[in-house]
Parts: structure tokens; C-alpha cells; sequence
């Protein structure tokens, strides 16, 4: 019996930008498409970042909140809390914010691709082919569920 690979439940509808999209457009991307990150891809659709939302959303956090530690005792941020990044902010590229990428190919087991979600904190996971053209994202549930999924087969069958 084979293991289970990545490319059994990846999304294989996967919405991206271009390195030279403005911050705005990605946001307006984050919003429409309800994701939490966001593939950067050059023109030959191969992967060259990401852009996490909440590497997006850091824009608008106060400077103060990068300088505590911990701010449970703040009930309310009062005026903070209608902040908005300056349209100049919005208007870079998101080559300029986006971090590097952290992929998996989609021939990769699904015990590598948690154990590299694991280790590096990720919620969602782009997946390539075998020359770095993005093909798919897995978040930490698709991953989860077709593991247990396994798991669950394997030990009914041993019953």
C-alpha cells in the first residue's frame, strides 16, 4: 500500500499575484477569495513568494504593539483601532512585503508536508510540480483530514 501524496488534497484552484501587484490589489484579492495565503508567482506561473494576510495585516498595527510583549491588559486600542494603511503603503508592490516561499512538490507524502507545516508554523502549504510551477495549496486541514482519513482506512483493514 502506498502512501498518500499532496497532490491527493491540495486545492487545485489556487488564486495568485504577480510580484509586481500593488498591496491593494492583494488585499482585494484576501477579501474576495476569503484566504489566508496568498501565492506570489512570477509569468510562467512558478512560485517566488508569499504573502501571508497576516503579513498584510501588520501594516496596520500600531508601532507601540511591536514593542510590548504582552497587551492582555489593553481592553480597547481607542482611536488606534480605526487606523488605515497611508495609500502610499498600499500602493507598493508586494515583492516588497512578500516572504520567501515554503513549498512542497505535489509528489511529496503527507507526513513530510504537516512535518514542514509544523516546523515553520504554517496554516496553508503552495504545492509544485517538478519545475517549481505552482499546482495546488494544502492548508493544515486538507493535510490533517487526509492523514486521519488514512489512518482510519488502514486500521479497518486490519480489522
Amino acid at each position: 500500500m502506498s502512501s498518500p501524496k499532496i497532490s491527493g488534497c491540495m486545492k487545485r484552484q489556487v488564486v495568485s499575484v504577480s510580484a509586481s501587484a500593488s498591496l491593494s490589489e492583494a488585499a482585494a484579492v484576501f477579501r474576495s477569495a476569503h484566504i489566508g495565503t496568498l501565492p506570489v508567482v512570477d509569468d510562467a506561473e512558478q512560485l517566488v513568494g508569499v504573502l501571508p494576510l497576516r503579513r498584510l495585516l501588520s501594516l496596520m498595527m500600531p508601532d507601540f504593539l511591536r514593542l510590548v510583549d504582552e497587551f492582555d491588559f489593553v481592553h480597547d486600542f481607542g482611536a488606534v483601532e480605526s487606523k488605515h494603511p497611508s495609500p502610499e503603503a498600499l500602493e507598493q508592490p508586494v515583492r516588497e512585503v512578500m516572504e520567501p516561499p515554503i513549498f512542497i512538490e505535489e509528489t511529496c507524502g503527507l507526513l513530510r508536508a504537516i512535518a514542514l507545516m509544523r516546523h515553520h508554523e504554517l496554516r496553508d502549504l503552495p504545492v509544485v510540480n517538478s519545475k517549481r510551477r505552482l499546482v495546488g495549496i494544502a492548508s493544515h486541514v486538507d493535510i490533517g483530514i487526509a492523514l486521519l482519513t488514512d489512518w482510519l482506512e488502514a486500521s479497518e483493514e486490519t480489522r
